[in-house]
């Protein structure tokens, strides 16, 4: 019993992050859409993006997983990297969005880059990772929810949830890098613990059962928001009813899958994907009566 009800905190840890997690994509995002030309350049955006996406994921996984076999450290230090630089790249849409003047716009920057980059590097914990994560999703998501008009995302979804079917449960590398990030401590997943006195150091992909901790990637948080996002920016008239079916569909999904996966490697795409594209179906069919 007392093991089902950490189980429970750490499933609901891992929705409230999603949730802030949309807030904040939706609150960038809706920032962003006021840029002159972004507008045109989402409607350049064809299906060809998908292909070239999911063709860079492939590669930069295989680059990835050759990398860390012999060379573990060095694939860290290029994970931590690219963290920073959406962590950057956010700090600096929030510096030009809440600043009143350069000093202020540079220094917000440099102080939020700076404080992860000294953590990431020298202090990390499961809960650094998480805030880092939770930056670098909700911008990537923000980002490609406004390029991305609701039938290309949709795309893009079915195409990742059938990519990460595969990997986890046919070729497998997604479980190998999974393993790897986690005993490497690479800032690649979300670290949901049933309570907050553990160490990152103390956890590997052996014994997180045993510390009753879930692990969720980033990119089982950031590919269904951008349907999210996008569905919002592109019924502007109906914004409030596709954020809420969406979201509330990638929930659902989220529970179901913490629900029916215990223990085991199991792909989130598939089934958050799902989720969230279900909920823009019946948001549209509520539009179109």
């Amino acid at each position: 019993m007392k093991k089902a009800n950490q189980r429970i905190n750490s499933e609901l840890f891992g929705i409230l992050l999603f949730i802030i997690s949309t807030a904040f994509a939706l609150y960038l995002a809706f920032n962003l859409d006021q840029v002159s030309g972004i507008a045109a350049e989402s409607s350049g955006i064809s299906f060809i993006f998908v292909i070239y996406y999911i063709v860079f994921i492939v590669i930069f996984t295989a680059a990835a997983l050759y990398i860390i076999k012999k060379h573990a450290k060095v694939m860290k230090a290029i994970f931590i990297v690219l963290v920073l630089y959406m962590i950057f790249l956010v700090s600096s849409i929030v510096a030009g969005i809440v600043a009143v003047n350069l000093p202020e716009y540079y220094a917000i920057i440099a102080i939020v880059t700076g404080f992860f980059a000294y953590m990431l590097v020298f202090r990390n914990e499961w809960y650094i990772t998480d805030a880092a994560g939770l930056i670098m999703i909700s911008g990537a998501a923000a980002i490609l929810g406004i390029l991305l008009r609701p039938y290309i995302a949709i795309t893009l979804l079915v195409v990742f949830a059938v990519y990460d079917y595969i990997s986890v449960y046919k070729t497998k590398h997604m479980v190998t890098l999974a393993k790897a990030a986690i005993d490497n401590q690479f800032p690649l997943m979300f670290t949901l613990p049933s309570q907050g006195g553990m160490k990152i150091k103390d956890l590997t992909f052996d014994n997180r059962g045993t510390h009753s901790v879930i692990m969720l990637g980033f990119g089982d948080m950031a590919i269904p928001e951008l349907l999210i996002i996008s569905s919002a920016i592109y019924n502007p008239l109906h914004v409030a009813l596709f954020i809420a079916l969406t979201l509330a569909g990638a929930l659902c999904a989220l529970g179901f899958l913490f629900f029916f996966n215990h223990g085991k490697p199991a792909p989130g795409l598939p089934y958050i994907n799902t989720g969230v594209i279900i909920g823009f179906l019946i948001a549209f069919a509520v539009v179109a009566i």
